[in-house]
């Protein structure tokens, strides 16, 4: 069956409109009571799926970009449970805690999705509070990355199926082997066990949870404690693309122009001023930006093309990566199936012998891995070389996979700093911010910052995903020079920094806790600590916080999740109350190193 361009691309744009509308249906919904919500097995598996769906290949790469996002798991959790406004705020509030969360050459360093689906399931069923939800949080996304290691590894096994289709030239059996062979051990995987533990755990987590907080407040405070600290690990690793060259001053302009006006400010209105001032330093250090060739120079630069191949071709073959790149995501060849489907509406086009059709899907069968948007370059330029081959050019299998082998590093270094490290973190920054008013840990959630981050990482993801794959096509092997020497990728790389830092800076304000309250007594004075620290510098625990935690992960190259795990660790230590304080009523008492 032929698909149409158009038609697809209507009805990507059909169903964003459908789930915005739908989501503005709920927000409109009446109020509902406070207190646990009784999880229903109904509940439970449609949760169980959507924790799926988040890691499946179904939302044209929306799936693990947009839906496994905390902010926009709490969302759906919270219409799923009949408490939307609830599941809002819980899920920004947890999504915090992953704010710099980078998964790169197929690392996970902790779980986003299972901690925000399965998180604010168990909130909402047990009638917890935020703070639970945070507690709770951390040591949720530390399990998902045990799920992770199973799925890449048993996920080898399918690649080598997909061999011997190839070998037999089946170009259907090879692209079925990405989309289907998986998808249903993976359900497995995903669904069933979240589903579980949503239906049997509520309870169980809200009953335990009491209990703790009647017979060992310390080890709840210390959760809590932990959680305000954690967001200092995801500032940080956002910090790790953004603190360098000449924009790191910008963190700690947006850090020190927050704590001045008290740190309660509205995040977009914060966003925009951070773009305006990002435009005026592109100005100042690059200069108006060249002007752009006539539209005739441009074409006479771009390669001349067989004729082989229509756009329509070129763009089935974007479809099935946009969709199908890690469906079978493996460690023995990471993403190399996805690009063999991906190019199987090409070589159904072009080559027509068996051997030919053999021999092609076996050289895109090899290892492959690259950021998946802005690594799309890659794709056309191969394309272009495959319909240059197939005209009769002097065009080896060597050559070919030279160009994939020698780009895809680059590209995902370049696509991974602009995508992971700068579009979704402050997409989700300014999302988080709407959702949740300006006011951290706030009990009800504005849909439109779920809604504002879906719209904005759709566009970038659709958009700039297409554009830089068809310019592979057109350009060929000249596309990669071409755009590097443009320079307008390097304006945009130091305009998102300065953004990004300032950003950054903001949020050390406003969603790291850190703060210690111990106090001496001498002579008959009391000395907080804590207000001798602020009397010198407002905030000065987190921003020591999260720059030591960028330290370690910018250079020393700690493990995030060894990190994460200490970081919990300290802060149930140091809720421990050995240390002197003194109550709201001005009486001695005993206290942790720490506070929140």
């Amino acid at each position: 069956m032929k698909v149409r361009r158009k038609q697809l691309a209507v009805a990507m744009i059909v169903s964003l409109v459908l789930m915005l509308a739908s989501a503005v249906a709920v927000h409109a919904m009446p109020a509902q009571q406070t207190g646990a919500v009784r999880m229903s097995l109904l509940m439970a598996a449609i949760i169980g799926i959507m924790y799926y769906l988040a890691l499946s290949p179904w939302f044209a790469n929306l799936g693990f970009t947009v839906l496994y996002r905390p902010l926009i798991a709490g969302t759906l959790v919270g219409i799923v449970m009949g408490r939307p406004a609830e599941g809002i705020a819980i899920g920004a509030n947890i999504n915090v805690l992953y704010l710099g969360w980078i998964s790169a050459g197929g690392s996970l360093p902790g779980d986003p999705g299972l901690a925000g689906y399965l998180g604010t399931a168990l909130v909402l069923g047990g009638g917890l509070d935020i703070q639970a939800a945070l507690a709770l949080a951390a040591p949720l996304g530390l399990l998902g990355g045990l799920t992770w290691s199973l799925r890449m590894s048993l996920c080898s096994i399918i690649p080598h199926w997909a061999d011997r289709f190839a070998e037999e030239g089946n170009i259907k059996a090879v692209a079925r082997s990405n989309y289907i062979y998986s998808q249903p051990f993976l359900f497995i995987l995903y669904a069933v066990p979240v589903a579980l533990a949503a239906y049997l755990g509520s309870a169980a987590v809200g009953a335990a949870l009491n209990w703790i907080a009647q017979n060992a407040i310390w080890v709840m405070n210390g959760l809590f404690t932990a959680s305000g600290m954690l967001a200092a690990l995801g500032i940080a690793l956002n910090l790790k693309f953004l603190l360098r060259g000449t924009v790191w001053p910008y963190f700690f302009i947006g850090f020190v122009v927050t704590t001045m006006i008290g740190g309660k400010v509205n995040l977009l209105m914060m966003a925009i001023i951070a773009a305006c001032v990002a435009y005026l330093h592109v100005l100042w250090v690059h200069g108006m930006p060249a002007a752009a060739p006539a539209a005739a120079e441009a074409q006479a630069q771009a390669r001349k093309a067989p004729g082989l191949l229509t756009r329509q071709d070129v763009f089935k073959a974007w479809l099935r990566w946009l969709f199908f790149s890690h469906s079978t995501y493996n460690w023995e060849r990471m993403q190399g199936l996805g690009f063999a489907h991906s190019m199987t509406p090409i070589i159904e086009k072009l080559y027509k012998t068996k051997e030919d059709i053999s021999a092609a899907l076996k050289r895109h069968l090899i290892f492959f891995n690259t950021q998946p948007d802005i690594g799309g370059v890659i794709h056309g330029i191969v394309i272009a070389m495959e319909e240059e081959k197939a005209a009769g050019a002097d065009i080896s299998d060597d050559a070919i996979n030279g160009v994939k082998t020698g780009l895809m590093g680059p590209m995902a270094g370049v696509g991974d700093t602009i995508q992971q490290g700068i579009v979704i973190p402050i997409a989700l920054a300014i999302g988080i911010g709407i959702a949740l008013g300006g006011q951290p840990q706030a009990t009800r959630g504005n849909i439109i910052g779920p809604l504002f981050y879906l719209v904005a990482v759709a566009a970038f993801i659709w958009i700039v995903g297409w554009w830089l794959w068809w310019q592979g096509y057109v350009q060929g092997r000249a596309a990669v020079t071409s755009i590097l020497q443009s320079g307008a990728l390097q304006m945009v790389i130091t305009g998102a920094g300065v953004l990004g830092n300032f950003v950054m800076g903001v949020l050390a304000v406003q969603f790291v806790k850190l703060s210690t309250p111990v106090a001496f007594f001498i002579g008959g004075s009391t000395f907080r600590i804590q207000g001798m620290l602020d009397s010198f510098m407002p905030n000065l625990l987190p921003l020591i916080l999260v720059l030591l935690v960028w330290w370690l992960v910018a250079k020393k190259n700690v493990s995030p999740t060894l990190i994460m795990a200490v970081i919990i660790i300290l802060g149930v230590l140091g809720a421990i109350p050995i240390w002197p304080g003194i109550d709201e009523a001005g009486n001695a008492i005993k206290v942790g190193l720490l506070g929140g």
